[in-house]
Parts: structure tokens; sequence; C-alpha cells
């Protein structure tokens, strides 16, 4: 394991630099959100805000909204049939906007009446799952929550169901050997579709975010799950396949969840998604797009990383020490930006409850903030700056490559600061983008010496230093 620590330096008589203007590229927008705040307390939001995130997401739990056994008598697609229970949404939701918060609904989870077998494994795991009943319980959400329901929210964004390659959560995954699961989501998610968009037209569909690594005979990988959604060939040039996807399978916003073994490069097997593999996923969405394999609201359709995170340490003694998470999160960032992702959400707000008689790889440790018994009380980690004030700056040859987003996504005066000799001295001043990111190159004999750490700083706010080279990237389970 090697980290390169931020060192002071003696460099030059002056650290005055030019900073070449970024390309047009840095004008594309990246915004960040928070998914799974299972908490509806105002407090949970505002944490969520202070992240500088935009998006919240949140799961609505089909099982738990739903009556556990199917009324003789009732509207399945009225979101006030009084057989629902709405409230941990209704409340959610509400504190969300009131944050300023762009909301973003999965539906997930179906009750037993609503599956045509029994479902082996996670709590809110499905099994064949009745495409009908599923296109009624949207039109009853979506209903609810389109601005014209009893003051609440117009919610746009919304998600069918969650990593469909996974056994854990989706089943079957193969019958008789051969897989099955690409071929009951792709029905799935046209329902879906269709029940959204029947109520706005305007609203969004995200496609159920895919786990990143293949298991044989568990779960499959997500290339070979997005070739058998969309009906394409493998190769480094997919090509449509079959005439099952012709019309186009239906949604607006991809969704992947990378999480990766290692470090922010790494790549994953030839069907694995991990985040150093984002580049050959958008190679075949977009063979995917030019195809009509996508009927969606975009011509070049959009990919979103909602779930990405590495336990930290402490709590987590597997966990990663808050130097190399800090690195590594900023990076990550990067690394997707760079790859073309829109948004990125990190999973998630705060760290679970301890359970004592659970090691704590089965638990997750991922969070922003420590866990505490209420939203009010959890305390930020150190590595949640890196998160809301993303900042790499890596030296190649003779200069220094730099890319960041501000924590407002708001443009303006950046500065640009070198540690030297114990204190932070102006390198360059540059300018963000309207969208808050800035990129460039800064030339300079400042860290060539492989020492020395160059932060960020916008308006009030501070970069985590970059101390101006990788990690490195070396085997870690994310969940410590």
């Amino acid at each position: 394991m090697r980290f390169a620590t931020a060192l002071t330096t003696v460099v030059g008589a002056c650290l005055a630099a030019a900073a070449f203007a970024a390309p047009a590229q840095a004008m594309r927008p990246f915004d960040t959100g928070i998914s799974y705040i299972d908490w509806n307390e105002p407090a949970a939001l505002e944490h969520v805000r202070a992240t500088g995130s935009t998006f919240a997401q949140t799961p609505i739990r089909w099982a738990v909204v739903a009556p556990s056994k199917q009324p003789a008598s009732w509207n399945p697609e009225n979101p006030g049939d009084p057989n629902y229970d709405w409230s941990f949404t209704d409340a959610w939701v509400k504190n969300a906007v009131a944050q300023g918060l762009t909301p973003v609904f999965q539906i997930r989870s179906a009750p037993t009446w609503a599956q045509h077998c029994t479902p082996i494994g996670a709590y809110d795991a499905t099994c064949e799952v009745d495409p009908a009943a599923l296109a009624a319980f949207t039109k009853a959400a979506v209903r609810r929550y389109s601005g014209t329901f009893e003051g609440l929210p117009h919610v746009t964004y919304w998600q069918g169901l969650n990593e469909p390659n996974l056994s854990l959560f989706f089943q079957p995954q193969f019958e008789n050997g051969k897989p099955v699961s690409a071929i009951h989501y792709r029905t799935l998610i046209n329902a879906f579709y269709s029940a959204v968009k029947s109520v706005d037209p305007s609203n969004l569909v995200i496609s159920a975010g895919l786990g990143p690594i293949a298991v044989p005979k568990y779960t499959i990988g997500p290339m070979q799950f997005t070739r058998e959604l969309l009906c394409m060939s493998a190769g480094k040039h997919p090509r449509p396949v079959g005439t099952e996807c012709e019309g186009g399978v239906h949604f607006d916003i991809f969704d992947i969840h990378p999480y990766t073994t290692g470090g922010p490069t790494h790549e994953g097997g030839p069907n694995d998604v991990e985040m150093g593999d984002i580049p050959k996923l958008q190679n075949l969405l977009k063979a995917a797009d030019r195809a009509g394999r996508i009927a969606g609201a975009f011509k070049r359709t959009p990919l979103w990383i909602t779930e990405y995170s590495y336990d930290s340490k402490p709590p987590d003694p597997g966990g990663l020490p808050a130097k190399i998470e800090s690195q590594w999160i900023a990076e990550a960032l990067h690394e997707a930006w760079s790859a073309g992702v829109s948004n990125f959400f990190w999973y998630s707000l705060a760290d679970a409850e301890p359970e004592p008689q659970r090691p704590f790889s089965e638990t997750l440790q991922s969070g922003l903030y420590y866990w505490a018994p209420t939203a009010a009380a959890q305390r930020p980690k150190p590595v949640m700056n890196a998160f809301r004030f993303p900042f790499t700056a890596i030296r190649q040859g003779k200069s220094l490559q730099y890319w960041g987003r501000t924590p407002s996504s708001h443009g303006g005066k950046v500065v640009l600061e070198a540690l030297r000799k114990g204190h932070w001295r102006r390198l360059a001043k540059l300018k963000a983008s309207s969208v808050g990111v800035f990129r460039g190159v800064v030339h300079s004999d400042y860290g060539k010496d492989k020492k020395g750490a160059v932060r960020a700083r916008f308006g009030g706010s501070t970069s985590t230093p970059f101390p101006m080279r990788r990690v490195g990237d070396f085997y870690h389970p994310p969940f410590g």
C-alpha cells in the first residue's frame, strides 16, 4: 500500500504560473447526490445539502406501502386509496424539496400477491413480478407525486427496481442454466416506463442500477446483462442482434453501480463494470443509441451512477483510512466525469447502526456522516469535504493537470494554492464554468520532486489538499 502525503517543500523563488483555460468539455454539468436516505427527519435532508449535493434518492418500497394481502375491493391505481400507507414518502419528499433538493424515487420490492414465485434472500428481493401489478402501483405513486395531489411536490425522476442482474434482489437469474433476468427486466421496465409517462410525459425514467461484478451461477455481469437487455452483440463494435428489441427498450437514463475492488482506475473482468470500466459501458450504450435499441427522451442516453462508496476506517477496521479515501473519492468523481457520467450519487448519507453480532464486512460504514441515533446528532466525516468539493491535481511532465467542481456547482473565481514552507501560497487563478466545473493545466516546477500538495479555494470553501500523484491501485473490497 502506497500513499503520497502532502509534504512542505521549498521550490523556486516564485510560484506564479499560467493557468490555461479549460476546453469546452469543462462546461458539461456534473451533479452529485446521496442515495438511499432512509431518514425523513428534516436534519437528514439538511445534511444532504451540506454535502454539496443537489439530488436525493430514497426507495418507495412497494411491499411496505401496499397492503400485505390484496383487498377484495380497491383501486391500486388510486394514490388516495386507503389501503396504501404513504406516510414516510410524503414527509420525506416535503423535506427534500424544502432543502432545494431534486428528489428521486426508486420503486423496489413487491408484495407477495404481485409475484409469481417466492423470493429467497434479501428482505426486498423479488421473484417474477407481475408487470401489470407493477404498472398499477407505479401509476398510483406517480399520480401522488405529480404536483397536483393534496399539495405534495412534483417528482420528476423515477427508477424502476434495483440491481436486476443480482440474485440477491431479482429472481430468477437463470432458468435451465440460461440467463433470463435481462429478458424479465425488459418486460418490467417497459411496463414501468409506460405507467410513469401515462401520468406525465415530461417525467424521466431511470433504469435499475446494475451491480458491478459477475458471479457464476448467481450474478450476471452488467455488460452481459446490458447486451441481453438491449439485444446487442459483444465486442468493441456492438451491433443489434435479434428482433426482440425492435422499437427499443424504454427508459430515459441508464444507471450503473460500479463498486470497485481497488482504486478509481481499477478495471474488472470482461463482463464487469467497475469504475475503470465505465468507458466500455459507454461504448455499448452509444452503439445501442445508434441502433435504436433505447427508446427514451434523449438522443444520447445519459449515464448515472446512483451508488458508489468505500467503507471508512474508523469505524470499520477494514475500511479505508481518511487520507486515502479522500483522495479516492476525488479521483472517482474525476474519473466518472471524464467518462461522461452526468450524475454521481454516494451510498449513503450516514453509516449503518452498529451491529456488534455481525462482522463489519456485512454492514455498511460508507456514510459521509458517522452514525448517531438521530440525524441531527450525526457528524460529518473528514472525507465529506472531498465529495463536497472534489479536486485533483496530478503532475504530468512539466505541468500540473487539475480538475474540480465547486461545492455549489456555481461558476466564479477559483484560486489554486501550493504548500510552501508550511504556508499556502497562490499558484494560479482561474475561473470555474457556469456549472462549477474547472479543468486545465498549470505550467510550474512545483511538485517535480514529488513532494508537496495543491488545493483549490472557492469563496469561503477550500478543497482537501491533493498530493499531485495518485495513491495507486491495490486490492480493497469497497465494504471493508
